[in-house]
């Protein structure tokens, strides 16, 4: 979109790095102050070291606050929180709890379909079985409880399904789960007695005010009894899909809910999992824990999340009104995360070229585009799709003249396609 790193999180980063900035009329002041704070609760003052209370102790406490805050008081336990390097590498640990290798049968992970392929290849790398639920396009990418009991059923002649992973907002697909929906979702994991995995990554970047993102959390804890105390649940956050979108970091947290405290002992030892660097650690907990109203930080962030929320929301309005004038393209209402899954029509003799050439049609037709304009966009069957049905992913990322310009471009090479394949 154009915009430049949080400038505050980088001084307060810098300033804890290089003790020196902290006399240095080169930094705000408010990103000093910070960073006296933050290095007033490092061993020795420093964070070189390992700095074990600030990482198990301090931040989770901190991120606890921020998600009692975020559901509306619904509380939050600092012990049930866990600080790792971010989800691609703490969901395949999550998911290898639940495989016993003594089973008669592989335990099986229930993935969207669309969906992110970390949550498949995570299943598969835990030595799982990945088994995928599709979302039901016509309702705007709703999760259809029957389809999950269908593919549950199918699953257990061949594995037993033990999780169900849920995206919200939805990724590639854009969309943001109703609190009717989640308490469907969150009655059929009781039901089924499977662990609810809740990816939830992508929360700061639902953009449509009728549209709000809710936890998992918050909608179990205001349900009520008996599910608010039965149903499991894990939930994750990652810095690199927050406002900040700082992926080099590599930090996150995740959430535990409703679980024995023997889960908790894998968690509890540094060696088992990734854990985020310090500095990482700093900027997530900065934005844990921003400063009162008023502070110079707090506004900096404020007035952030702001634009990047309307940045999202402009471009998303682009790609309905752009496509929705194109024979053949069709995309769901966007209300949050990064991206769009526009649905294209493919003729049958494109379809029969790309069977010759042994090619998914929708890769085909990438493959097309790309020689034909140098547009690189993503196929739809790397996340998934409706059997029959072709799909290609695009960012809402770009600044809007350079999205604008790539939809122009691809509705007007898939008439050329149409046309040519007629």
């Amino acid at each position: 979109m154009g915009r430049g790193p949080l400038a505050v999180l980088r001084q307060v980063a810098a300033a804890c790095a290089c003790p020196e900035l902290l006399s240095s009329p080169a930094l705000p002041e408010a990103a000093r102050h910070r960073a006296r704070r933050v290095l007033r609760e490092m061993d020795a003052g420093n964070i070189g070291g390992y700095n074990h209370e600030h990482r198990a102790l301090g931040v989770p406490t901190r991120v606890a606050r921020f998600l009692e805050r975020r559901d509306g008081g619904v509380p939050c336990n600092p012990g049930n929180v866990v600080l790792c390097s971010g989800t691609a590498s703490i969901l395949p640990f999550v998911m290898s709890l639940l495989v016993d290798e003594t089973a008669a049968q592989p335990t099986g992970v229930l993935v969207p379909v669309p969906g992110p392929p970390l949550h498949g290849a995570a299943a598969r790398l835990a030595g799982a079985v990945a088994v995928p639920y599709p979302l039901a396009e016509e309702r705007g990418w709703a999760v259809d409880g029957d389809a999950v009991r269908r593919a549950l059923g199918r699953a257990r002649a061949r594995c037993l399904p033990k999780a169900l992973c849920v995206v919200n907002p939805g990724d590639p697909t854009g969309h943001v789960l109703s609190r009717q929906s989640m308490e469907d979702i969150i009655r059929l994991a009781g039901e089924e007695n499977v662990l609810l995995l809740a990816d939830e990554v992508q929360q700061e970047r639902a953009f449509l005010p009728d549209r709000p993102f809710l936890s998992f959390k918050r909608v179990l804890g205001e349900m009520g009894a008996p599910l608010a105390s039965t149903v499991q649940l894990v939930s994750f956050y990652s810095l690199s899909k927050s406002v900040a979108g700082e992926s080099g970091f590599r930090a996150g947290f995740l959430e535990l809910v409703n679980m024995e405290e023997g889960v908790m002992v894998p968690f509890q030892l540094a060696q088992s999992i990734p854990r985020p660097c310090v500095l990482g650690r700093i900027l997530l907990d900065l934005l844990m824990d921003p400063p009162e109203d008023g502070d110079p930080i707090q506004q900096a962030l404020q007035e952030h999340t702001q634009g990047l929320r309307r940045d999202l929301a402009h471009n998303a309005r682009l790609v309905q009104e752009v496509l929705g004038r194109a024979p053949g393209i069709r995309c769901r209402p966007l209300h949050g995360g990064a991206r769009a899954f526009p649905r294209i029509q493919l003729p049958p003799r494109a379809l029969r070229q790309a069977r010759a050439l042994g090619l998914e049609p929708d890769v085909f037709f990438c493959q097309e585009l790309l020689e034909a304009t140098g547009m690189v966009l993503a196929p739809g069957s790397e996340f998934g799709q409706p059997e029959g049905t072709h799909h290609v992913g695009l960012s809402l990322l770009p600044p809007a003249e350079t999205l604008e310009r790539v939809l122009l471009t691809l509705t007007s090479f898939h008439a050329a396609f149409l046309r040519r394949f007629s």
